[in-house]
């Protein structure tokens, strides 16, 4: 006796929560590799900062060289001043050259740098940049306060002993983008760097705080320990709060890396480094003067950071270098690579059910390239608008910023290009609008199987997730809301088939709105991320891959809601094959007189077109 046939739902929930089970295995394995941050500990040894040196000499920066715009006369003789304080201290002192973009003009900056040996192996580096935007009257924060502490700090590791070395590295163009930070680690070997603090605006007026910036244009963060350093150091002497990320924090910073600060481009080389500042707001560059600075927050913050470069010193061994790894909490860390492993294991459950249905559409004899060419049929409007963009660029309508990196507070980024915007948007209204059209005309000569076009979205979507992984793994925390629900989306109303679709998208503004607070820009962060995009700061394969996940969206939430297909339409036979007497398919087609692995019969193609609102 034959088993009895059932309906399969499209996708099937049972392979789905199956596939979910093992998933969560997977995680609580990779939760076995928590490890420990290993945070020195600090020296027993008294700080010794001047406060009162420091702010003599901040006051004796914005006086004597205002308006430090890198390559000007002011910035090119405060480099000669920097120099000769360092000698002063008596380090060996040494003066780089390099040409960098600053304005769209090519110019001679310097970076200025002394050396205090020690006596192991090993080096130590403090770094501060003295250049300003040109919107800037002193820069008395921003940043003849770093450089004021970094003096101060050469003075107090000269006659303080040390059994590492230490260099003080004096940047210009880091407001462009840490130009200077970045020339110097591609001049230099970092391989031997134990650690590696800048200083920037850390004598904000009553600030109870330091604030920490560890990130990178990379997918690499400061390491634990560091991070984890600076809240003892800060409260030992000082007594005040390091503010540290949270794990949702450093995950999305992860997943969206970006940094404009002097530590980037050492923590991209690997190199533990996490720029220190003073907490607060900072003031506006046209409002950065004295009044703004506090030689009492100078003083504590410069203590704070003295406390963390003897704590560094007093170890033997590196600490870990800057990579992924995360810390849970200030006992428990997470590898990067188990950071990865777990974003790959959320999504077994979307490939394993792509797996069963291109099984199903295997065993229905259910064509699929014309789903493929629906898909890139919808994908090509998305690619009209980004060529548009890029076009624009090339022909100089949109700015172009020569530099590594756009700072989020450069004068470029705080000035939107309102009327070129809309101009630039109704050229690409039309053009979307066109080749809409031209789509729509050109889909109406592929009869789609809906479950084909299924198959594909889910398909396409782990192709993305595929290669956020080999690019950067954890960007694919971006699409998992779209792992996640789109299995679950059926045909139906709106909240069954369209909503569990585009909240599959819910992750990717979330950049948005937390980049828009923690870089203090506000509406602006659209302009932002749009320069970033045209300027391809954002790979180009990012903008594609974010291109594709839209449009693919679009195409699964329309199949499951405009056609019009009632909830049970999406499913097919299937047979309990635990009976030995099972019926293979053409058995089971002829029994129930509906053969869904051949050609459909006239009179279901003329019902299937009656039906379909695309052919009317």
């Amino acid at each position: 006796m034959p088993c009895t046939p059932e309906e399969v739902p499209l996708p099937n929930l049972k392979v789905y929560r199956a596939a979910w089970v093992v998933a969560a295995a997977l995680v609580v394995v990779a939760l076995f590799t928590l490890g420990s941050p290993d945070t020195p500990r600090l020296s027993q040894e008294p700080p010794a900062f001047d406060g009162k040196a420091a702010f003599a000499d901040l006051k004796t920066i914005v006086e004597s060289f205002p308006q430090r715009v890198p390559g000007t006369d002011p910035d090119n003789r405060m480099a000669i001043w920097v120099e000769e304080q360092f000698r002063a201290a008596g380090l060996e002192t040494h003066i780089d050259s390099f040409a960098a973009a600053v304005n769209g003009k090519d110019v001679a900056v310097q970076n200025v740098w002394g050396i205090s040996r020690g006596r192991r192996q090993g080096t130590i580096m403090l770094v501060a940049n003295r250049d300003v935007t040109p919107l800037s009257t002193q820069g008395a924060g921003d940043n003849a306060s770093g450089v004021a502490a970094l003096l101060a700090l050469a003075d107090a590791f000269t006659v303080t002993a040390h059994e590492h070395s230490i260099i003080f590295l004096c940047t210009s163009g880091d407001s462009y983008g840490a130009l200077g930070a970045h020339e110097f680690v591609q001049a230099h070997e970092t391989d031997d760097l134990y650690g590696v603090i800048a200083l920037r605006d850390v004598a904000k007026r009553n600030s109870t705080g330091v604030s920490l910036d560890g990130w990178s244009s990379a997918p690499k963060t400061a390491p634990p320990w560091l991070w984890l350093l600076s809240a003892p150091a800060a409260r030992r002497d000082s007594n005040l709060e390091a503010e540290l990320p949270g794990v949702p924090a450093q995950v999305l910073r992860l997943a969206v890396p970006m940094s404009a600060g002097t530590q980037g481009p050492f923590v991209a080389a690997g190199v533990p480094a996490i720029t220190v500042s003073a907490s607060g707001p900072s003031a506006s560059v046209q409002n950065d003067t004295l009044d703004a600075v506090s030689g009492q927050t100078l003083t504590r913050v410069g203590t704070t950071v003295q406390n963390m470069v003897m704590a560094i010193d007093a170890t033997s061994e590196p600490g870990s270098g800057s990579g992924g790894t995360i810390f849970l909490t200030r006992h428990a860390t997470l590898p990067g690579g188990a950071l990865a492993a777990i974003l790959a294991a959320l999504l077994l459950p979307l490939t394993v059910v792509t797996v069963d249905l291109f099984a199903h559409c295997r065993r229905s004899r259910i064509r699929l390239r014309p789903a493929f060419v629906r898909a890139g049929l919808h994908l090509a409007p998305w690619l009209v608008l980004i060529a548009i963009v890029y076009f624009a660029n090339l022909v100089g309508m949109l700015p172009r910023s020569p530099d590594a990196v756009i700072p989020p507070d450069s004068r470029l980024a705080a000035n939107p290009r309102y009327l070129r915007i809309a101009l630039l948007i109704v050229i690409m209204v039309v053009a979307y609008a066109y080749a809409v059209a031209v789509e729509r005309r050109l889909e109406r000569r592929f009869a789609t199987d809906a479950r084909a076009t299924i198959f594909v979205s889910h398909l396409l979507l782990a192709l993305i997730a595929l290669l956020l992984l080999l690019v950067n793994p954890y960007t694919v925390l971006l699409v998992l809301p779209g792992a996640v629900l789109w299995p679950l989306a059926r045909p139906g109303g709106w909240a069954r088939s369209i909503l569990p679709v585009y909240l599959g998208l819910l992750l990717v503004p979330v950049p948005l709105v937390y980049y828009a607070t923690q870089l203090d820009i506000g509406w602006n962060v659209w302009w932002y991320f749009f320069l970033l995009f045209e300027n391809r700061t954002i790979p180009a394969l990012a903008v594609l891959l974010a291109a594709l996940f839209f449009s693919t969206a679009g195409v699964l939430a329309h199949t499951l809601h405009e056609r019009g297909l009632a909830p049970g339409e999406l499913s097919w036979p299937a047979v309990d094959r635990r009976g030995p007497d099972r019926m293979n398919d053409e058995e089971w087609a002829a029994v129930s007189g509906d053969d869904r692995r051949g050609a459909p019969r006239r009179g279901d193609r003329r019902r299937r077109r009656s039906h379909d609102p695309l052919r009317r």
